[in-house]
């Protein structure tokens, strides 16, 4: 018995100088965390397929109005280990489970909200000087994604699965490479997954501005998808002028369906932004052109609509905002081919950016006092091609934000829109929506409070 007694000694014994050795590298911990919560209103928006009018999600046409609160709780714990070593996890509420929802209901009750806890961010991170003995890195796991000023490639709100590895040749110089799992359908099988690789290459030839260049392939087996995005982007300031561009063309082709035809994509995008500090006010004009197709059915031999990888089609709270408050978050847009690559399970027609949209528009940003922010956006839109008998004028957009801040890291908003819809949605027989029902003006408004900590 002394023997064993003994021998647990000793380990204990070894143990705490083990202990005593990692407590000297120690790893810092830093919890942070977000909880927003809004209320919203729309107004002449269908929210669901009505089978007998034929009515589909997101059509601007005379309904009745939505109104409801919602909460999204964000917890994150960034972990150091050492100077070369992060771990990072950040959690996200989801409403019933649903993967692409970061918020909860209100109407509970006296029980606990009817909400689930997924992982938004789960990724680990080394760095070190590499074999050219300049600083690189290695990054993998479940990450947001984007390239370039976020016109073809924006995964920022639920991330992707990827591994990416970078190298900072010089300290203007950063060069990246990263390999995707866009949709991994059945494990076993590997014809239905979709698998995206990007390179990217940015240069900051001084202080204030950056130029860069990147190119994406999306492959899928069962589709024989091959879609090729190359890209130029830049960002920065010139004697006070804010300014932000890009420009990205496509190539490449699928045979859906295994039919034997091949489609070829040969879509393209531009966007331009400029802003100037005119004190206290500060202007903005912006101007996006996503390509479109004139012939609506995808099985031809010829995608010319730009495709946007901006993830699927979920619902309106949860969103990105790279324009308009309800066109883009809302409504139905004028894409008619975004599906083969967003979502195999069919057709999509809200979330996907620029594809087949023409943007124009001109806006300002004003702070009448530190607490208070406030901006205004009119936007004119267009389809960019559209068949024979359909019109392109999608409709004019009016947006208003403001944000309040009441103390430290708290802060009051509102954002509030009306979109006007054009004739794009009354005519052509693509859509769902030939005039028997008529369009009527969406509105919209949001407002809540933020909190960071």
């Amino acid at each position: 018995m002394r023997k064993y007694l003994a021998l647990v000694l000793i380990v204990l014994f070894i143990l705490s100088f083990t202990v005593l050795a990692f407590a000297e590298d120690k790893t810092e911990i830093t919890l942070s965390g977000k909880i927003l919560v809004r209320g919203w209103y729309v107004g002449n928006v269908t929210s669901v397929k009505d089978a007998a009018n034929d009515l589909y999600n997101g059509m601007p046409t005379d309904t009745n109005a939505q109104a409801f609160y919602s909460t999204n709780v964000n917890l994150m714990v960034d972990a150091k280990v050492t100077d070369n070593v992060r771990g990072f996890l950040e959690i996200e509420t989801a409403s019933t489970g649903n993967h692409n929802s970061g918020l909860y209901y209100w109407g509970n009750y006296d029980t606990k909200p009817y909400a689930d806890l997924l992982l938004r961010q789960a990724w680990i991170q080394y760095t070190g000087s590499g074999l050219l003995n300049v600083p690189s890195g290695i990054k993998v796991g479940h990450m947001p994604i984007s390239l370039g000023e976020k016109q073809f490639l924006n995964n920022e709100r639920f991330g992707d699965d990827a591994i990416l590895l970078w190298t900072d040749a010089t300290k203007e110089l950063h060069l990246a490479i990263s390999t995707l799992k866009l949709n991994e359908g059945d494990v076993a099988l590997h014809a239905d997954d979709v698998d995206g690789y990007f390179a990217l290459l940015t240069y900051m030839w001084d202080k204030d501005n950056t130029a860069g260049l990147n190119y994406t392939f999306v492959h899928n087996d069962s589709d024989k998808i091959n879609l090729h995005n190359i890209g130029i982007h830049g960002n920065g300031m010139i004697s006070g002028l804010t300014y932000a561009a890009e420009g990205d063309i496509q190539f490449g082709d699928a045979e859906y369906e295994g039919n034997g035809f091949k489609t070829k994509f040969r879509g393209w995008g531009v966007f331009a932004k400029l802003a100037y500090m005119v004190d206290p006010v500060n202007l903005r004009a912006a101007f996006a052109y996503g390509s479109g197709d004139k012939d609506s059915d995808i099985r031809d031999n010829k995608d010319s609509e730009f495709e946007t990888l901006m993830g699927p089609d979920y619902g309106y709270t949860a969103r990105l905002v790279h324009y308009t408050q309800i066109y883009e978050r809302t409504v139905q847009s004028a894409s008619s081919h975004a599906y083969p690559i967003n979502n195999s399970d069919g057709e999509q027609n809200r979330n996907t950016g620029i594809a087949n949209t023409t943007y124009y528009n001109i806006g300002f940003d004003v702070d009448p006092t530190k607490e208070l922010s406030l901006s205004l956006d009119g936007f004119y839109l267009q389809a960019s091609k559209t068949p024979s008998g359909q019109n392109d004028h999608i409709g004019e957009e009016l947006d208003f934000k403001g944000t309040y801040k009441i103390a430290r890291n708290l802060s009051y908003f509102v954002e509030a829109g009306a979109f006007w819809p054009g004739k794009f949605y009354t005519t052509g027989s693509n859509l769902p929506f030939d005039g028997t029902f008529p369009k009527k003006t969406v509105t919209q408004a949001v407002h809540g409070l933020s909190l960071t900590f």
